[in-house]
């Protein structure tokens, strides 16, 4: 078999950012999204300490999360809509 880069034009260049998932701050965008909504109606809601100790707390689990797998996020909420995930 022919090797794939024997063949002209077969080849593209891809960037890196366009295969790498976006992170802010360390973890996936959706879940620091959530993670800060939720610590902001904590902290607005009466309760700052702990608003901003949850938001802290659950930063690092998701920076955590995504040093292990990158696509740990997403392969949650795909098994969260499988129906009957808790059924023996």
């Amino acid at each position: 078999m022919r090797d794939p880069r024997d063949i002209p034009g077969y080849l593209a260049p891809v960037r890196q950012a366009l295969t790498q998932p976006i992170l802010m701050g360390g973890a996936p965008r959706s879940y620091a999204i959530l993670n800060g909504t939720l610590a902001a109606v904590i902290a607005f809601a009466g309760a700052p300490v702990w608003g901003v100790a949850l938001g802290i707390i659950g930063h690092g689990a998701g920076v955590f999360l995504a040093r292990r797998d990158a696509d740990a996020v997403e392969v949650l909420q795909r098994a969260m809509k499988i129906k009957g995930r808790l059924e023996c």
